[in-house]
């Protein structure tokens, strides 16, 4: 239990992603009361479903998988059954440019995916060995991550095939990064849940689990108040925070406060205070636009996600296609909802959206020559978001900021303070939390 000359002690969150949910969370199970403020109308930061046609859409492709530690803890916590998360079948489907494939971990499926010889299969087995018996903390802590995953696959022995064919249109989207310059220890990680686990959705979207936490919160006696941007953090003469302070003007006083707000956002509330920190949240981020479709019949069936492969070439192009609704609302009939991504990469968002409508039903086209994408598909919505996530590129981690800043009661958390990953914003959360818990206040 927290406690502070007899009463919870007085935890202002900032931001209601599930990095400052898991924080509040833990909190308030804690003891402490808690207050978070959160600038965007909707809690779960870049976590949000709405509505489409009434089917829940995620506003960007996520998934969990199962095999994240701090995450699955975190979703017992709030209440989440087993059942409420639907897991994708095992491996996914790609279109080459020539013809479809199925791509999987398993020694069946690799023999015959036509880009992996003998020796890739041999090899991929040997490394799906390695990280599943490997902890999660010495994957992401080694020397790996000094290297980029395409060296390391070139320094396993991987072919181009294998490489061009598989790592690239699977972990490319996994990591937002097409040139597989991730850091290899990342890459490594991301294995380990693939090979222990499954990629699974809550049935209602992602923001579900928002909202469960944010329940979980306010059971526990906490305060959540979205609309509501925090302008400032008020440091008082002895150095230590005393207030946030709101768009608005409003003052809410704290004992603690966790600065769980994206990277940019977190930079600009500590400049003035911790530069370092803040200059260690220059992250550069990777982004992610996805056209939202709903469609009057079903593109593709099963619970599967559907990999671009074939060859990159310039100008943007659709990476990622998952029919969402396949997984939320099995066995209903239309309006199927469907997902199409495209990574920016290291170019910036698309500024013409009709370019990318135009290129999802040519290459349907080749995909399905049979679908009238024109008659049963109609683009319901446009998610651009410039800061899906951050890169990582070898030694990018390293640099990363902890916990603490330099004012003693101001904790940071965050993907940013981790890794780029649902399960790094879950476990920031709660080691900011358990640091509040071990504070002399």
């Amino acid at each position: 239990m927290i406690e502070h000359g007899g009463h919870g002690v007085n935890c202002v969150v900032i931001g209601a992603g599930l990095a400052g949910l898991s924080a509040a969370h833990r909190l308030a199970r804690n003891g402490a009361q808690v207050t978070v403020v959160e600038a965007s109308e909707q809690v779960g930061g870049r976590a949000q479903t709405v509505d489409v046609a009434g089917r829940p859409a995620d506003r960007g492709f996520q998934s969990v998988f199962t095999a994240y530690e701090d995450t699955s803890t975190f979703l017992r916590e709030i209440g989440f059954r087993q059942r409420d998360l639907v897991p994708f079948d095992r491996g996914a489907v790609v279109h080459d440019g020539l013809d479809w494939h199925r791509l999987g971990l398993s020694a069946r499926l690799l023999r015959r995916f036509p880009s992996f010889t003998t020796a890739d299969v041999i090899r991929l087995g040997r490394l799906a060995a390695e990280v599943r018996v490997t902890s999660c903390a010495h994957l992401l802590g080694g020397e790996e991550q000094d290297q980029t995953t395409a060296d390391y696959l070139r320094r396993r022995g991987f072919s181009g095939g294998a490489i061009e064919g598989f790592f690239r249109p699977l972990f490319g989207v996994i990591t937002l990064d097409p040139a597989l310059e991730s850091d290899a220890g990342y890459f490594r990680f991301l294995m380990r849940m693939l090979v222990r686990g499954r990629a699974a959705i809550p049935v209602e979207g992602h923001g579900m689990i928002a909202e469960w936490a944010a329940a979980s919160v306010m059971q526990g006696g906490g305060c959540i108040r979205t609309g509501s941007p925090a302008a400032e953090i008020v440091v008082g003469e002895g150095g230590r925070a005393t207030a946030v302070r709101l768009d608005g003007g409003e003052l809410l006083g704290a004992d603690v406060v966790v600065v769980a707000a994206q990277a940019p956002a977190a930079r600009r509330l500590l400049a003035r205070h911790d530069s370092r920190t803040a200059t260690s949240l220059d992250v550069d981020p990777a982004g992610v636009t996805t056209l939202i479709y709903t469609l009057g019949r079903p593109l593709h069936s099963g619970q599967v996600i559907v990999l671009n492969s074939a060859p990159r070439a310039s100008g943007r192009r659709i990476d990622l296609v998952c029919q969402e609704s396949n997984l939320t609302r099995p066995g209903l009939g239309p309006p199927y909802v469907l997902l199409a991504t495209c990574v920016h990469g290291d170019a910036g968002p698309p500024s013409d959206v009709s370019g990318l409508e135009g290129e999802m039903a040519r290459m349907v086209g080749r995909w399905s020559p049979g679908f009238d994408w024109g008659r049963h598909a109609r683009l319901a919505d446009v998610v651009v978001e410039p800061f899906a996530q951050f890169r990582v590129p070898p030694g990018t981690r390293r640099a990363l900021p902890g916990v603490r800043t330099s004012i003693p009661n101001v904790l940071l958390a965050g993907d940013a303070t981790a890794h780029p990953s649902i399960e790094g914003a879950v476990a920031s959360g709660f080691r900011a939390a358990d640091v509040v818990s071990a504070m002399q206040l």
